[in-house]
């Protein structure tokens, strides 16, 4: 039997998901991270750590807007959206994981 709470809970978790991956991206984008300029240049390990964190984050919403405007562009067709949607959805669901459980962890949902 599925439960309605059940799913208004994965509701929830993907929504947070989604929402913290627009903040850490507009964040980025608002702090005016590049990347590294051209691919044979040397890039430290804090840089690479950083690079990677962020896009563990701003995947989703990279995912699901580059997708987007690739599928209005006519160079992705529906089904291969709508799979790119269920991936990025999935991730957003990973990330909202991580974001509550840092939250709960944090004690900021305690009373």
């Amino acid at each position: 039997m599925i439960y309605s709470f059940d799913i208004l809970f994965a509701v929830f978790i993907a929504a947070t998901g989604f929402a913290s991956s627009w903040i850490v991206l507009d964040l980025a984008k608002a702090l005016g991270w590049r990347g590294v300029p051209e691919p044979g240049a040397a890039a430290g390990a804090l840089r690479k750590g950083t690079a990677f964190v962020l896009a563990a984050f701003a995947g989703p919403r990279l995912l699901l807007a580059n997708g987007f405007a690739s599928w209005r562009d006519g160079s992705v067709s529906l089904p291969l959206y709508g799979v790119i949607a269920l991936v990025s959805v999935g991730w957003s669901m990973c990330s909202g994981v991580l974001v509550l459980q840092a939250a709960f962890a944090s004690g900021y949902f305690l009373a």
